[in-house]
């Protein structure tokens, strides 16, 4: 569906946040004489333009049955849409897909439960380093569907170049999508968003109305291969059981990056995973013609994003590493590998998705860690696997991130030892009880470890 196709239909902006603004202003300007009316929960959204209907508060999903078209935004969970209305949702992303094909746009999409932002990230900087016209957009940034116009050819330069979006793609984002970019990423997978993904999603998912909410989950990741064509690529990580499942729904060419595909001996990303994240980077970006000259520079010299096995530096005795975006068992115990021995202190717990701890409390019993602070929530049952692993740790329980990081400096002044400690905040668990999101975490952690006021 272009958004051309949308004149003189009805459609539904479900949902009026980041995706659904940038959706409104994208059919203002190419659907012009489509009938917008925007849907959302919040009583106190602004919609802007009287010209649009809306149906704001209780009843925001009533008579979406009336609607030609309903475009979803990603926040909204399937189990909020009646069924007799999912023939008829699609989101900003399966537009966005088809209107960059139109417009002879590349895009090079990424997803995994894990690693899917710094791979991204890394592919963007690989092309802007190989003079390519490049957008860095979708889940870590701006809505991709904002970016419309620069999927123009640019004539500008001595050989025309086309626009390649790299557009890192969320569960959420691809559930609703019957179309795959002609390049796929898939960086890991393992469970998460168990609790969205409890309910099928309209008449696009593959899976029985029996299946359950990993099954759901995996079905709507696959979503970035399934209707990929021969001509298509797909570059996986190769030591991630769930990213080859897949990989392999791709008609097209597959690709298994492994660690010892990247061709560098050193860089300042660390951990295991991070090299693999790196080698699917490398060899994407060769896939669009980018010399290994001008790609390893660039892998080398990359020094992360912000909440990802973060240093903050040394204060009180210790080096402080934040890891918010550490949300499952499975990122937290590659954290503990990337840092290895020095980790002393970890901050774990939070909301309690039912993930299963049992290896998590095994890797914390081989390593040297002595103190473990638990958030409510899922810190009881994280404890219950540590100590299931005979582990001889000292554990203390605290309601507020001060606590944590207060309880953490006295454990540390209280340590003789001639190696600087790390205290690691990779709680295994999101923490939307007590923070928005792991970035608010994050910076939460980092001003209690500089003693700033958190008002």
């Amino acid at each position: 569906m272009l958004l051309h196709d949308l004149n003189g239909r009805t459609v539904c902006i479900l949902g009026y946040g980041k995706e659904g603004k940038a959706m409104v202003k994208a059919l203002e300007e190419f659907a012009p004489e489509c009938a917008i009316t925007i849907a959302d929960k919040n009583p106190a959204t602004l919609v802007e333009g009287e010209a649009h209907g809306k149906q704001i508060g209780e009843g925001w999903l009533e008579n979406l049955g009336t609607f030609d078209v309903i475009i979803k935004s990603p926040g909204i969970p399937p189990k909020d849409i009646p069924a007799k209305v999912g023939k008829k949702i699609t989101n900003s992303t399966q537009i966005f897909l088809e209107e960059a094909a139109a417009r002879g746009a590349t895009v090079i999409g990424v997803t995994g439960s894990k690693g899917k932002s710094t791979t991204s990230t890394l592919i963007h900087e690989i092309l802007k380093a190989g003079d390519k016209k490049t957008f860095l957009v979708g889940n870590i940034g701006e809505p991709a569907i904002a970016h419309l116009k620069d999927a123009s050819l640019d004539t500008a330069r001595s050989e025309p170049q086309r626009t390649i979006f790299v557009l890192e793609m969320s569960s959420y984002q691809l559930m609703d999508c019957h179309v795959s970019p002609p390049i796929s990423v898939i960086t890991t997978f393992f469970p998460e968003h168990l609790d969205y993904h409890s309910t099928r999603c309209g008449s696009l998912m593959a899976s029985p109305a029996s299946s359950t909410p990993l099954e759901n989950y995996l079905e709507a990741k696959s979503h970035i291969t399934r209707f990929q064509t021969e001509a298509d690529f797909v570059v996986y990580d190769a030591s991630s059981s769930g990213a080859e499942e897949i990989a392999m729904h791709s008609p097209g060419k597959r690709i298994a990056a492994q660690a010892e595909d990247l061709p560098a001996e050193s860089m300042e990303l660390k951990g295991e995973h991070n090299r693999r994240n790196a080698a699917i980077a490398f060899l994407t970006t060769r896939l669009l013609g980018i010399p290994e000259r001008v790609s390893i520079p660039v892998i080398q010299n990359f020094q992360g994003l912000p909440h990802r096995l973060q240093s903050l530096g040394i204060r009180h005795g210790a080096e402080w590493v934040d890891d918010a975006i550490s949300t499952t068992p499975e990122s937290t115990i590659a954290a503990l590998n990337a840092l290895g021995d020095r980790v002393a202190t970890i901050i774990l717990g939070g909301q309690d998705r039912g993930n299963d701890f049992t290896a998590l409390g095994k890797r914390i019993a081989e390593s040297k860690i002595k103190t473990v602070i638990l958030f409510p929530g899922s810190g009881p049952r994280i404890r219950e696997a540590i100590q299931a692993s005979k582990a001889h740790i000292d554990f203390f329980e605290v309601e507020t991130m001060q606590e944590a990081v207060e309880r953490a400096k006295s454990q540390i002044a209280n340590r003789k030892s001639q190696i600087v400690p790390i205290v690691l905040l990779s709680t295994a668990s999101p923490s939307y009880g007590m923070f928005r999101n792991f970035e608010e975490k994050g910076d939460v952690f980092r001003r209690c470890i500089e003693g700033k006021n958190l008002v």
